[in-house]
């Protein structure tokens, strides 16, 4: 039968079978329900219900909202281990079985022992053999069970992270709170160089740090043999007790494993503890070792991705500037184009990944040009049939060339009016890619900044957004022009936090 546990508080030790289909969480008094007097918790906070085999928790518009392992949730599937935090109260969600257990132990005197396997994550990767019987061990069982969780927590991050630095911080602090370290580092190690940078960490006490509390033999001679290294009590350890810095820096148990990925290894993963109390142990490293395997192969693969849009970027950036070669007076538009782009879809609160499209779109909105004479091109702004000749050539290329169909929306859709006066398909409001009408916005503030230059007007810019706001509703979305005003308020029209380089 599951339940759930609540760990702290005035209600601590408290375990409420879920028996029925569904069981309401908050500060009121419920027949059916679960009454928590916690002041963060709202009247009616969370339901937990349930669907055939299946438990589910669902926030039910809380103050103070919802998280299961530390993740802010509004509906999310529960599985044995699992942590629900209601204002200051957590609670563990588990089976019946693994409470019995615990009240076996208890009778037995065996209460130390447990509490200290309870606090510990551990995994066991030895092969079992013929005579081996996980059922007639329980407790190896709850040890499997729980960093089986903490991999699936590590694999969960890897799936959503895109930038090294989150990912470190993230990945350390699940390792380090896994094996209950008190310090923990995560270094990416340089391809070309072979120097390591601190990419993310990880304090218990929550008290940042100048410089990572480390011991750089224990790190050397991970990178040398390239397997990871268990230290109970460095300070005795014939191999590091007579570093300085191990006895300088209090540094007791230690466990440091590479990040590996295709038998390179790409950084270190380094814990520590400065009490001979919390030692680690060799299911300890097993687990974090195996943690470094997943790391290193998302760092690998994050570096790669980085490694693509480099270049991908780089073509990018020439087909720009053979577009602006062929007219001066476009030069730097398209970037000038991209970087309000970015900043209007940061104030939009869009994406990494949709920002960056946005960006991309922008900048190869006038590939068409490339097709035209130089005649021609300098006529687009004033003949709309040649600027739709211009819109179709720039579509033809992107949709022929591998990895730029995605663009084709964004770039035929630029010169629509948000009330269907504009081409080349006379698309209105909404009907308009959102990409494309944030592009127009872009477009057109630079036109009127750039055309003011020309004629050697000094025009503010919060004129020219003035200018365009006047347009709102007829020419554009009214809530883009919104987002305009904020970015230029905010500065990030001018400094998106996402903006691409050419180089």
């Amino acid at each position: 039968m599951p339940i759930l546990r609540i760990k702290n508080g005035p209600h601590k030790g408290l375990e409420v079978d879920l028996k029925g289909e569904n069981l309401v969480i908050g500060r009121d008094e419920n027949p059916d329900g679960l009454q928590i007097l916690d002041q963060g918790i709202s009247r009616r906070h969370a339901e937990v219900f349930r669907i055939g085999e299946m438990f589910f928790i669902r926030d039910l518009g809380s103050r103070n909202g919802t998280f299961v392992n530390e993740e802010k949730i509004t509906e999310e599937l529960l599985r044995a281990g699992d942590e629900v935090k209601i204002g200051s109260t957590v609670c563990l969600f588990e089976d019946r079985r693994a409470s019995e257990r615990r009240t076996s132990a208890r009778a037995a005197g065996d209460l130390a022992d447990l509490e200290q396997i309870s606090a510990t994550t551990t995994i066991r990767l030895d092969l079992l053999g013929d005579d081996d019987d996980l059922a007639s061990d329980p407790v190896q069982e709850t040890q499997e069970s729980r960093d089986l969780q903490v991999l699936y927590r590590v694999a969960k991050t890897i799936a959503a992270e895109r930038d090294i630095k989150g990912l470190a911080k993230k990945v350390v602090k699940l390792a380090a709170t896994a094996v209950e370290a008190a310090h923990g580092y995560m270094f990416i190690k340089h391809p070309d160089k072979g120097e390591l940078t601190l990419a993310g960490s990880f304090e218990r006490d929550g008290k940042a740090r100048e410089q990572p509390v480390v011991s750089r033999a224990v790190i050397k001679r991970v990178l040398q043999f390239n397997r990871g290294v268990l230290s109970s009590d460095a300070s005795t350890d014939d191999r590091f007790k007579d570093r300085g810095s191990v006895v300088m820096k209090g540094i007791r148990s230690v466990i440091c494993a590479p990040l590996v990925a295709m038998d390179q290894i790409c950084g270190v993963l380094y814990l520590s503890s400065s009490k001979v109390a919390e030692a680690f142990d060799a299911e300890d490293l097993e687990l974090v070792t195996t943690i470094g395997i997943q790391a290193g192969m998302a760092v690998q693969g994050i570096t790669l991705s980085l490694a693509q849009e480099k270049n991908y970027l780089e073509l990018v950036g020439a087909l720009v500037r053979a577009i602006e070669m062929r007219d001066p007076l476009s030069r730097g538009h398209s970037e000038r184009v991209a970087t309000y782009s970015s900043g209007i879809a940061q104030a939009m609160g869009l994406s990494r990944s949709r920002n960056r499209r946005v960006q991309l779109a922008a900048l190869l909105h006038n590939i068409g040009m490339l097709f035209l004479t130089p005649e021609e091109a300098a006529r687009t702004t004033a003949d709309p049939d040649l600027d739709q000749k211009r819109i179709e050539l720039a579509c033809q290329l992107l949709d022929k060339t591998q990895g730029m169909t995605f663009l084709v929306p964004a770039v035929r859709h630029h010169r629509e009016r948000f009330d269907g006066t504009g081409y080349p398909d006379g698309l209105k409001g909404e009907d308009i890619p959102l990409e494309a009408r944030l592009i127009s916005v872009a477009n057109d503030f630079d036109v009127h900044v750039s055309q003011a230059a020309e004629r050697g007007e000094d025009v503010p810019t919060k004129d020219v957004v003035g200018k365009l706001m006047q347009l709102g509703g007829t020419n554009y979305d009214p809530k883009i022009l919104d987002a305009l005003m904020t970015a230029h308020q905010e500065g990030w029209l001018y400094k998106p936090q996402e903006r691409v380089k050419l180089g």
